[in-house]
């Protein structure tokens, strides 16, 4: 038997864990690929570890999912908005003010030289997303966008969950999946070539439909047949059903990430895809769910966030340095061997930066916010 929706906010699954391992594996595939071939095996291979970028919609769909179920089986508790923002700032802030604290305060003064830093003020704000497409992004951390985007989102999210209660969540995240397509079609139209197929990508409302997806499965499997639907059907048909269909909005992009069909609904249906693939993995027992809880990707996911931080600096300034040392274009063996040296490394950073600095913020939740109890 699965476990009734209404506990998964309160009961750690460790194919949740897994499938967040998924997610940082694919984010790091494409952003340490330097593959240079231009045909045959290495310009395919090229192109697969390209689509990577789709593990950022996977992460905003398990995002929305498990952080509007928390949200609805504590609306009615009284510590409800101190209990959410205070363990949101517990779990987001040390690590991303930190690392923006070492890289415009500290190293500057240790080596002046380094620069870089003029546009640091939407980074601090929360506001990079809206900035980076016009060109005030910062060159150290161009994929902050995202945590920008889900910030920015969770700022009033609570709020509208809090009023609306679980029908509600049901039309809002309808209705937010609309205006996510509408509103990357405007920014395409209105701003043009290339900023704004770049805002679509970046921009909030254009990005939210998967934080939306997320939040909507959640709502639907807290209603009353939503229980039923983990248990009368295989996981297996979910898992199957959300692979075609992420492989059906990435053809329909034609790979591009900003192409116009990509961003017109390629987003949406690989939100849709990575949904029914979360839906697969909640029915403990099943395949899906034994697979994703494999240790070493479980120990991804549980580092996830502090990899992601990481991956862009270290590939920017270290790995791509070294790999200029070598001094020609780097054969298809060694852009395989530097990907795979890349993750592990970026893997034990954020090993440490977990165990010895973000824990401790960590052990404070259930002291200072502990979960409301319904």
């Amino acid at each position: 038997m699965s476990r009734p929706p209404t506990e998964m906010s309160h009961q750690h699954l460790a194919a949740l864990d897994g499938l967040r391992g998924v997610a940082i594996l694919l984010v790091l595939l494409h952003g340490f690929d330097v593959i240079q071939s231009s045909a045959g095996f290495g310009h395919a291979l090229d192109a697969v570890l390209d689509l990577g970028w789709i593990g950022v919609q996977l992460f905003f769909v398990l995002s929305g999912f498990l952080i509007t179920g928390i949200l609805l089986d504590s609306r009615h508790t009284p510590t409800y908005y101190k209990s959410f923002f205070v363990r949101r700032v517990l779990r987001i802030f040390p690590l991303y003010y930190g690392v923006l604290l070492t890289a415009f305060v500290v190293l500057p003064r240790l080596a002046p030289a380094i620069g870089g830093g003029e546009h640091q003020l939407w980074l601090w704000i929360y506001l990079a997303n809206f900035a980076a497409p016009f060109g005030y992004g910062e060159p150290a951390f161009p994929h902050f966008w995202s945590l920008c985007v889900e910030e920015q989102f969770y700022l009033l999210w609570p709020f509208a969950v809090r009023h609306a209660g679980r029908r509600g969540v049901i039309a809002l995240s309808t209705l937010l999946v609309i205006i996510a397509i509408g509103s990357r079609l405007y920014v395409r139209y209105r701003l043009g070539e290339p900023i704004g197929h770049e805002a679509a990508y970046m921009f909030t409302p254009c990005r939210m439909d998967a934080l939306a997806i997320g939040a909507l499965v959640a709502a639907l499997l807290r209603s009353e047949h939503g229980a039923t639907w983990l248990v009368r059907y295989r996981p297996q048909l979910f898992a199957v059903g959300g692979l075609l269909l992420l492989l059906v909005g990435v053809a329909c992009g034609h790979l591009q990430r900003v192409g116009a069909m990509m961003q017109t609904i390629g987003y949406t249906l690989i939100a849709l895809g990575f949904s029914l693939v979360l839906i697969s993995s909640l029915r403990q027992g099943g395949m899906p769910a034994r697979l994703l809880a494999w240790a070493p990707l479980r120990r991804c996911g549980i580092y996830s966030y502090g990899m992601y931080v990481f991956y862009a600096p270290l590939h920017l300034f270290v790995g791509l340095p070294l790999l200029a040392k070598i001094g020609s274009m780097p054969t298809l063996a060694e852009a395989l061997v530097y990907e795979a040296a890349a993750i592990l490394v970026t893997f034990g950073l954020a090993a440490i930066s977990w165990h010895a600095y973000e824990r401790r913020f960590l052990a404070l939740k259930s002291r200072l916010a502990p979960l409301p109890t319904t």
